[in-house]
Order: structure tokens, then C-alpha cells, then sequence
């Protein structure tokens, strides 16, 4: 009976280790200085990649034979004790330390564990600031020690500019003004637009403009000015509204030729239809008191027409006209009267 147990455990025994043997794998995979075999392994240090052959046991020994030494600062993916294999990657993450800048600003030292992102800072900056930033270089790359990251503002703004709209001149040219004057009968004014425009501004300066809407505020008023045609002595409308004038008069008229009678010149005097303005008569031509009406003043007068004063009289003194005319028939039947004067620009 006891040799019937002792064979039953000798097959156990046998059966657990074929069971060792084919089920759990050998410690082949993870090579040691010891066993004499090279392994290879890839080495990433602050964005550098090495590959490196060893028989290093442990990554620790992988370390020191290599030179590289860790900060405590520092991140690995494997701890210093954990036994080396082949085709093994130990990526160390290292402290740096970089500079943030906003619109070429004051510098603004940081520092932090690798493996942040130039866009996952910017977002922090945002975050810190209430900021709207950009950055105009790679986001994704990774922040490496002396960083410079210059980070610019944006943002948008409506403007209304307001723009003057010409006027138009209306050159009018009428027989109620003089021949060689101008009247400016209305003052033109500037009309009146807005343009509104949305402008993206990037680091303090503008990038880009654009119109999105316009609006006139007001249409510009021509200006009219009245061309005069007229000549001396010709009538017109003084009712019209181009007819310009400073101020009206009612005067006592008379009528006078350049004879004898009215003179007291012939036609041989050399003086003889010659006015005191030194103008030579002719219909249009009156003779005022220089007084109240200075020589050289145009003049409109009913039913005779424009006028100019270049004449003095012994009897025209104060409100008294004198009339010149060709015909002394004319100027008897003219006798006297009132009528109105008025006294142009």
C-alpha cells in the first residue's frame, strides 16, 4: 500500500513540472548583466533618443553606465529597480524651466514637469489672464527648458467711422443779378455717412478690417450760386427768388440827359457826358447823394432797371435819384415820383 502512495506522488510531481515548464514563461525576457547577453534599449532624455546595447541588470545600472543621472525632480516610466529586457523603452521627464511673454510684454518665468504642450499652456495663460491668446507657431509641440513662448492677445471691435459727403456747387446763371456778379444764394453743406467696420486685432495691432455695414446720416445740401447776366439798365423780376438785394428804398426820382439843359455842357465840352465817377453816361447811369448812397454802389431801379450810382446832383440831396436818359422827352415824361430802389450786393 505505501509503494501504491509514493508512486501516485511521483506522477504528481512529474505532472506539476511539465505544467511549470509549458505554462509559465522563462525569465528569458528580461536579460541581466549576469546571463552575458546584450539587449537593446531606446533611451528618451528631454526630447533626445538614444539606443543603447547592454547587459545592464537593472535600469539603475543602465543609468550609471550610460552617465545619466536623475534629478529628484524628475519622472521616469520605470522605476530605477525594475530589471531590463530587451527592446525596452525608458523615457525620463525632466523639471524645465521656460519664459511666457504676452505681446512682447515683461517675462514671466514658469516652471514645470515636461510633456505640457505649448497649446495646453496657452490655455493656463487664457485661464490666469481672461484672455483670448494665439500663439503662431506649433501648439503641439512640447515646452523644452529656455522656452521663450510669446503669446499674442486677439480680439474684435466694431468702429463707426464717419465720413463727409461733398457737396454739390450749382452754378445758376440768371438775368436777376448783374453781369459780372456772383451771388451766393445757398450755402452748401457736407452730407454726412458712417461705414462700420468689424477689425480683428492680434498683439496690439491690426490684422484685418472688414465693412460690414454703412449708413447715410444725412445727404449733403448743394451749393447754389446765382451768375449774374444782366446787363446795365435792363429789367427783371424782383420777385424771383435768384433777385439779391441789402436794402430797399423808396426815393423821389427825377430824370436828366447830358445836354445843355440838365448840364450845362455842350457837346463839345470835354467834360460834356461825363459823371463825377468819371464814367461816361449812358442808361443805367444815376446820379445819387453820396451821402446816403456811395458812388459805385449797383443798384436796381423800378422800371428802369440795374443801375450804378456815378453821378452827384446839385438838387439830389437825401433820399432823391436822378435817372439818366438818351431822350429829354423821355426824361419830361418821367417828371417825378416815387419808386423804390434797392440797394444790391
Amino acid at each position: 500500500m505505501k509503494a501504491i502512495k509514493a508512486v501516485k506522488a511521483l506522477v504528481c510531481a512529474v505532472a506539476f513540472l511539465l505544467v511549470v515548464t509549458f505554462i509559465i514563461p522563462p525569465t528569458a525576457h528580461h536579460f541581466s548583466a549576469d546571463e552575458g547577453t546584450q539587449m537593446e534599449v531606446t533611451i528618451l532624455d528631454q526630447g533626445n533618443v538614444y539606443t543603447h546595447r547592454t547587459r545592464a541588470g537593472a535600469v539603475s545600472d543602465l543609468l550609471l553606465e550610460v552617465g545619466i543621472q536623475l534629478n529628484p525632480q524628475d519622472r521616469t516610466n520605470h522605476a530605477t529597480n525594475t530589471p531590463m529586457w530587451d527592446g525596452m523603452r525608458f523615457v525620463i521627464s525632466r523639471e524645465v524651466s521656460f519664459n511666457v511673454q504676452i505681446n512682447d510684454g515683461p517675462l514671466n518665468q514658469h516652471v514645470i514637469l515636461p510633456g505640457t504642450t505649448v497649446g495646453q499652456m496657452l490655455l493656463q495663460q487664457q485661464f490666469e489672464h481672461d484672455l483670448i491668446l494665439l500663439y503662431e507657431g506649433d501648439m503641439t509641440r512640447n515646452i523644452v527648458d529656455g522656452d521663450i513662448l510669446n503669446f499674442l492677445t486677439w480680439y474684435s471691435r466694431f468702429y463707426t467711422e464717419y465720413e463727409m459727403l461733398p457737396y454739390e456747387i450749382i452754378e445758376n446763371r440768371t438775368g436777376a443779378v448783374r453781369e459780372g456778379q456772383s451771388h451766393v444764394r445757398q450755402q452748401g453743406i457736407p452730407g454726412e455717412h458712417t461705414v462700420t467696420s468689424a477689425v480683428v486685432i492680434v498683439g496690439g495691432e491690426e490684422r484685418n478690417r472688414e465693412v460690414i455695414g454703412s449708413n447715410t446720416v444725412s445727404e449733403p445740401v448743394p451749393k447754389i450760386v446765382d451768375i449774374g447776366t444782366a446787363q446795365l439798365g435792363e429789367l427783371t423780376d424782383v420777385a424771383a427768388p435768384d433777385f439779391h438785394y441789402v436794402r430797399h428804398l423808396v426815393m423821389e426820382a427825377t430824370a436828366y440827359t447830358s445836354g445843355f439843359s440838365c448840364t450845362g455842357r455842350h457837346p463839345w465840352d470835354p467834360w460834356y457826358g461825363i459823371t463825377a465817377s468819371g464814367m461816361r453816361v449812358q442808361h443805367g447811369v444815376v446820379a445819387v447823394d453820396r451821402n446816403l448812397i456811395p458812388l459805385g454802389t449797383r443798384l436796381y431801379v423800378e422800371n428802369y432797371g440795374f443801375a450804378i450810382a456815378a453821378d452827384v446832383g446839385g438838387a439830389i440831396r437825401g433820399y432823391k435819384i436822378d435817372l439818366f436818359m438818351y431822350d429829354i422827352n423821355d426824361a419830361r415824361r418821367f417828371g417825378r415820383r416815387h419808386i423804390n430802389v434797392w440797394i444790391l450786393d
